[in-house]
């Protein structure tokens, strides 16, 4: 009896022992075959190669392992311990809903990707909250349906119909204060000058009640790049590099009324890896190269 008692409080012991550290234990746990397996947290100090701007005990990432690939939801973090960015994950690679977030806690863009593209519905933000572009991408990720693009304070840019990625029928440009800025008629892609349409805008930026006179008004000046590129606002015409909400160039080149006439275009994966370039002439496709799965 007294042996048995013995035995049992030793149970208990035991029990209790992995009760209170079972938590701990299903964090960065690798398996007998020396495979990760659940929930895996990542601190600088871990990191083959620490981040210089986050101290050691810092939380940089975390996500799901199943058996060594990652799997689920992957959370990144900036050194202000504000979420990043979250991705989802299949065997390894960005396979679903993906969201980023600017410093200051906005979103940055979200939408999801699946077999190296984006698919369904895309959006990608101004930095103060609002909505800069909304896109819709078909199951082969190429942009189709109606896509929009918005001013920083909210207002509507441009709207028109996109199919296989390529512009049709009338694509409606507006200025910051809601006027139509231009109608611009489309074919496959190709812009018809003859059936476009411009507009001048009728309450000059800053404008109250004053009308702001011709000889008023001071044409900007013209800023390049040491490669020639124009670094002012866009105006559609010129040599321009277009950027994401990432500061990736998305196209290069040089373009005419809005349209890439000649240049590249580059498309890129859920975690900002380079995959795809497009080589346009003419205004149109004349090749196109994949970066990954060399």
């Amino acid at each position: 009896m007294r042996f048995l008692l013995s035995i049992l409080l030793i149970g208990g012991i035991v029990f209790s022992a992995n009760a209170q550290g079972g938590k701990k234990d299903t964090i960065n746990f690798t398996d007998g075959t020396g495979m990760k397996q659940g929930h895996w947290v990542y601190l600088n100090k871990d990191l083959d190669q620490k981040l210089p701007d986050f101290k050691d005990n810092q939380k940089v990432k975390e996500g799901e392992f199943l058996n060594n690939q990652k799997n689920g939801r992957w959370t990144h973090y900036y050194n202000t311990d504000k979420i990043k960015e979250v991705i989802t994950y299949q065997s390894d690679r960005p396979n679903g809903y993906a969201i980023f977030y600017y410093p200051n806690g906005n979103k940055r863009e979200e939408g999801t990707w699946r077999n190296n593209r984006w698919v369904g519905d895309y959006k990608y933000y101004h930095e103060n909250g609002k909505v800069a572009s909304d896109w819709k991408y078909n199951a082969q990720g190429t942009r189709t349906g109606v896509q929009k693009y918005y001013h920083e304070n909210g207002k509507l840019m441009i709207e028109g119909e996109w199919n296989e990625g390529k512009e049709v029928g009338v694509i409606k440009e507006y200025y910051d204060n809601g006027e139509l800025k231009s109608e611009k008629a489309y074919n496959n892609g190709a812009i018809n000058v003859e059936q476009s349409k411009s507009f001048e805008r009728k309450t000059p930026p800053g404008a109250t009640t004053a009308e702001v006179t011709p000889a008023e008004k001071t044409p900007p000046t013209a800023e390049v790049d040491e490669e020639g590129y124009k670094t002012g606002a866009f105006d559609g015409n010129g040599k321009y590099k277009m950027k994401d909400a990432r500061g990736k160039v998305v196209k290069q080149g040089l373009f005419k009324d809005g349209a890439l006439l000649e240049g590249k275009q580059f498309t890129y994966t859920a975690d900002g890896r380079l995959f795809r370039t497009i080589y346009i002439k003419g205004g149109k496709e004349i090749g196109r190269e994949n970066h990954l799965d060399r």
